[in-house]
Formats: structure tokens, C-alpha cells, sequence
């Protein structure tokens, strides 16, 4: 059968699979005769490179550094086709996602790190639907209702899984999902605050904001907020801050404080709470405490920010 060789054609039915299993890449030991599962191999001066499963290396013991996930673009795209690894390898690369390919006969398979497989997977679907006839899914920006809050605390569990303090995979369940618990039983909860974002039908984003005060001041605390792991950087949790503003202006608010990255919330208007006369609940939280004033913030506010009382027992 003779491969495909127009781009869009190629990228409107890539049709990606992921195979089971974590593979690794692995150099085999000069002299050694080739042994296991061997799914690919690149010979070079330095030696012989080869793709494995995980758990076949670990039996033969053999020393790697990268575990990924194998996904098969299923379409049958010609050796001489030009432009389809450039365009998957730019929409892994946008999404911060390192990928490695190899180039069958037939098909062309990449290689990702396991944690961004979902990820992986769900824009590879989206740039084959970009190339096709198929609308975008619509993202829904609504109020949370009860029957929400399963799917909610798992999307929340899922993208705390990993501390986004230290970089490494939390132990057991992540705080943030016990601290929802209490947010949405406490005083302090405003329902109109609670918002989610929804796809195709699916809970795939939450963001919360509940009842905050400097002296007799009220103001919001906002968080914590989640996107399921597979869509992140794709402007889900853009939409849910924006529309968090949105609403507490509405509401006549007069601002919203949260504890999170200089780099990412300044670009939605907020700055160091300090600069505003706000010091922070723990001194130490420095500028990473942030608050942004709101259409009426009436200036002239000092004291320490109060979060809503299940803030305080974290």
C-alpha cells in the first residue's frame, strides 16, 4: 500500500495509539548478544542503541534514564512525506512535552515521558481535529453543582500529584483535596464562586474562591484551582481565572488574593500583596502572595490577609 504524502490528510486521520507498558532506551552492552523484547535499534559509532520495555530491562540489568510512553500515529504515511513529524513534534513542543521519534515503514511512533502521556495523547487528537472538518469542543465556564464535586476532587487529585512547590510526587492524597472538602462545607463558601470548566460534558477544570478579610475588610481568597493533567497549558485555567475576575467584579468585590507563581499571575493583574499595604498570612510566603484590586478596591486597606477558617488547619 502506498503511504500518504499530503500533510493535511496525514494530520486529519493520524489516529494515535498508545501501546502498553513503559519503554526506555538503553545502550547494549558491546559484545553482549542481543536478548529480550527489543522494539528498536539505532546502531552508531559509539555503540548500539536500543528501545525496550521497562521491566525487560530492569530483568536484564541494563542501566536507562528516560521512561516513556510508545504512541503509534496509525496512519500509513509515506518515508517521503514532508512535514508530519515537524507539525506533531511543535504542538508536543507548545505543551512543553519532549518527544522522540522513530520512523517505520509504515507508521511513525514517538516516544514520551510517561507523565505527559494523557497529554500527549489529547493533543495529538486535537491537532488531527485542527487538520479536519471537526469543530474545536467547546469549553463551558459554569457554576459548580453538587453533583460535580466527585469528578472535581479527582481532577484536583490528579493535578496536585505532583507538589507544584517542589517538583516531586506527593505521597498519598494531595492536601488540596482535603482542603475542597472543607471549602465547600464551610462558612465561608460562596457558590457563585466555585466554578467549573466543562468539555464535551466532562469536569476538566475547577477553580474556587471563598470568603477572605483584611481587619473588616472582605475580600476572596482564591484556590486552590485544577485542570486535568492532559489538558494543562492549554488556556483551561486562563479561562477560569478570567472568569473568576469577572465575576468578582460583578459581584462588586473589592479584590482577590492567592498564593502562587510572580511569573504566571501577573499577567492576570495581580501583584505582590505588600505593595498594597497586604502582608501575607505567613511572612514568609513573600511576594509569591499576590492580590489583585478589583474595580471598587477602595485603597487605604493594611493589615494581614485572613483566609477562609479551613486555610488556617492546612
Amino acid at each position: 500500500m502506498t503511504g500518504e504524502k499530503d500533510i493535511l490528510t496525514l494530520l486529519a486521520s493520524i489516529h494515535p495509539v498508545q501501546r502498553e507498558g513503559e519503554y526506555v532506551y538503553v545502550l547494549w552492552p558491546y559484545g553482549r548478544p542481543l536478548a529480550g523484547g527489543i522494539e528498536a535499534a539505532v546502531r552508531e559509532a559509539e555503540g548500539l542503541t536500543v528501545v525496550l520495555p521497562r521491566a525487560e530491562a530492569d530483568q536484564l540489568d541494563l542501566r536507562y534514564d528516560f521512561v516513556a510512553a510508545w504512541i503509534t500515529l496509525q496512519v500509513h504515511s509515506s518515508l517521503e512525506a514532508v512535514g508530519l513529524t515537524a507539525a506533531v513534534s511543535a504542538a508536543l513542543t507548545d505543551a512543553r512535552i519532549s518527544c522522540n521519534v522513530l520512523a517505520g515503514f509504515h507508521h511513525d511512533h514517538l516516544l514520551v515521558p510517561v507523565a505527559d502521556a494523557d497529554r500527549a495523547m489529547e493533543i495529538l487528537h486535537e491537532l488531527s481535529a485542527q487538520s479536519s472538518d471537526q469543530p474545536a469542543p467547546q469549553l463551558i465556564l459554569r457554576t459548580e453543582r453538587p453533583e460535580d464535586r466527585p469528578a472535581i476532587l479527582e481532577l484536583t487529585a490528579a493535578a496536585f500529584s505532583v507538589s507544584p512547590a517542589t517538583g516531586l510526587p506527593v505521597d498519598g492524597e494531595p492536601a488540596e483535596v482535603g482542603l475542597l472538602k472543607e471549602l465547600f462545607d464551610c462558612d465561608e463558601y460562596l457558590p457563585e464562586f466555585s466554578i467549573v470548566a466543562e468539555q464535551n460534558g466532562e469536569v476538566v477544570g475547577h477553580v474556587i474562591s471563598t470568603r477572605a478579610w483584611v481587619g473588616d475588610h472582605e475580600l476572596l481568597g482564591l484556590g486552590p484551582i485544577g485542570v486535568v493533567p492532559r489538558l494543562q497549558r492549554h488556556g483551561i485555567g486562563s479561562a477560569l481565572m478570567q472568569e473568576s475576575v469577572a465575576r468578582g467584579n460583578a459581584a462588586g468585590e473589592r479584590g482577590i488574593a492567592l498564593l502562587g507563581s510572580p511569573e504566571y499571575y501577573s499577567r492576570f493583574g495581580f501583584v505582590p500583596s505588600v505593595s498594597l499595604g497586604i502582608e501575607p498570612p505567613h511572612a514568609e510566603w513573600g511576594d509569591f502572595f499576590q492580590l489583585l484590586p478589583l474595580a471598587v478596591w477602595p485603597g487605604g486597606i493594611h493589615g494581614t490577609f485572613r483566609y477562609a477558617g479551613p486555610f488556617e488547619r492546612l
